[in-house]
């Protein structure tokens, strides 16, 4: 049977097809894929923050912020044994990544007391979060190391830093103030101590406009507490504000008669003086060090100590190596002392040329008897100086090399030139021959005891005498005797009449006696000349001599 080729019967064919209702998944699971990635793009950056303690920090509650804004927060504590400290992860918000950079700070905010007051006293009821200061630049990371103490400023607070080096604390913290003639312009804001240099290193920051009044030249010096001065000029009494007063601070100034210099930097170094008489010291960058070698004990002299001529500053003290052995030789027990001699303290200028010349001239004045000597600087503090003057009684000296420094040639002085004295007048004191002289001594006090008893018998015997009736009643004869005198001298007195009658008899005999005087002298010359006449003389001739 043949079919035709318009036969209706339909032909029934498999065929896959995606049902509609999946739509519906499709959607929810592309919507959880963007809901996911969402969620992980605005999650933020995590950081790893180390601290030596957690404190006031707990996982998931810790807030992190920015100026009071929160802008993470922290996710996990751990303890890192390893590095004994504490590894705490946060994850700071995608609007404050571009504040993660290498210098960004943080620290824990929690109530502090210290020298630069009472902070954080708000956490008392919010409880610790941790601070992030942003920092500076393009440099990012994910690794910080916290800060355990607050920063006194901001890293993006416009200003100028600067370090201070010394060989001490000088008794400064972190906060105190930094004044420029009384008006706070800054703060300290790390302490450190270079092991290296061994010595104390401060980071300074001046805050802007301020930071115009630094300069190369500008000293800087510690103004904590009260500075005393007693000297010949009377009491001087030196104090800074009422916070460096109580805390402790750190002055600058150019010094009078300096030159201004250039604007100062970021970084640059000073030194920090412990007070303002060490400024007007005005170290010199020239000098000189020679060797001096003491045979006495140096106890009160110290490291920055003047040397002297005089009075007048021409050096100072740099140290004392206590190295008998490398120095001066095992069999010398000298005490070696380095100083150094600034020629610009004498006028000249302070380069390096001139120190050739200043060393001759030391020389030359070595020879002519200058000598270095130990003298007694307060004899209340004990402190000693080291002073130069001519001796011109010392034996002629040259500076000799000793291990590449020039020894200067040393005498005794202080204290140390009486105890010589003394010690020699002791011993001609004990040359002498005491024995004799205390047998004679004990002799002479021997007759002097016996003399002394003499004396006593004597004074009683006189007592005695005095005691007696008949010697008591000698002065009433004494005085009835007396009487009669003064009578009889009244009746010869110039007013009495036996007196004027004398007188006028005596005057009578003169005038006699006058008149008598002739005779007496014809008497002597002829004695017969009574009996017989006396020869005439010739007639006078006018006109002629005397023997014609």
């Amino acid at each position: 049977m043949s079919t035709s080729k318009t036969d209706p019967t339909p032909v029934i064919s498999a065929k896959r097809s995606i049902s509609s209702i999946w739509i519906l998944p499709l959607i929810a699971l592309l919507l959880g894929g963007w809901m996911i990635y969402q969620d992980w793009a605005n999650r933020g950056q995590l950081v790893s923050i180390t601290f030596i303690t957690a404190d006031g920090i707990e996982a998931g509650k810790t807030k992190i912020k920015v100026r009071s804004v929160e802008v993470g927060k922290v996710e996990s504590v751990q303890l890192n044994y390893a590095d004994g400290n504490v590894l705490v992860k946060a994850r700071i918000e995608p609007e404050a990544e571009a504040l993660l950079l290498n210098n960004t700070r943080f620290w824990v905010v929690r109530p502090r007391v210290g020298t630069g007051g009472v902070s954080g006293l708000g956490t008392l009821l919010s409880g610790a979060y941790i601070e992030m200061s942003p920092g500076e630049g393009k440099q990012k990371t994910t690794k910080y190391t916290g800060l355990e103490e607050p920063p006194v400023t901001s890293a993006s607070e416009p200003g100028l830093r600067l370090q201070l080096i010394s060989d001490n604390a000088h008794s400064l913290s972190v906060g105190d103030t930094v004044v420029y003639r009384g008006f706070p312009v800054g703060r300290i804001e790390q302490l450190t101590f270079d092991t290296q240099a061994k010595q104390a290193v401060y980071d300074l920051f001046i805050q802007a406009p301020y930071d115009q009044l630094v300069t190369t030249d500008s000293r800087f010096w510690n103004m904590s507490g009260i500075n005393l001065n007693l000297s010949a000029d009377g009491v001087n009494v030196q104090t800074g504000t009422l916070d460096t007063l109580l805390a402790g601070g750190v002055t600058f100034d150019v010094i009078d008669g300096d030159s201004k210099g250039q604007a100062a930097t970021d970084g640059d170094r000073y030194q920090l003086y412990p007070d303002f008489e060490s400024v007007k010291e005005q170290p010199y960058a020239f000098y000189n060090e020679y060797l001096l070698l003491f045979d006495q004990t140096v106890r009160g002299l110290v490291p920055g100590a003047p040397v002297e001529f005089r009075g007048v500053r021409i050096g100072t003290v740099e140290r004392i190596p206590f190295q008998i052995a490398e120095i001066t030789g095992e069999s010398d027990p000298r005490i070696p002392v380095i100083i150094r001699l600034e020629p610009g303290r004498l006028g000249y200028d302070d380069e390096e040329e001139v120190l050739h010349n200043a060393h001759e001239k030391l020389r030359f004045w070595i020879q002519q008897g200058m000598r270095a000597s130990l003298k007694s600087g307060n004899l209340i503090t004990g402190s000693l100086f080291v002073d130069f003057d001519l001796y011109p009684e010392e034996q002629t000296a040259n500076l000799i090399e000793f291990d590449g420094y020039p020894v200067i040639p040393t005498v005794s002085g202080g204290f140390a030139q009486l105890e010589n004295k003394l010690s020699a007048v002791l011993s001609k004191i004990e040359q002498l021959q005491v024995e004799p002289l205390i047998s004679q001594l004990d002799s002479t006090l021997n007759t002097s005891e016996k003399a002394i008893k003499q004396l006593n018998g004597t004074l009683k015997e006189i007592e005695a005498l005095v005691r007696n009736n008949h010697t008591q009643a000698l002065p009433e004869e004494l005085k009835a005797t007396l009487k009669e005198v003064r009578l009889a001298a009244k009746g010869i007195a110039p007013q009495s009449e036996l007196y004027q009658e004398m007188n006028r008899s005596l005057d009578t005999l003169q005038q006699t006696l006058k008149q008598l005087q002739p005779v007496l002298k014809t008497l002597d010359e002829k004695p017969n000349a009574l009996i017989f006449d006396a020869p005439k003389s010739a007639d006078p001739i006018p006109g002629g001599r005397p023997n014609e």
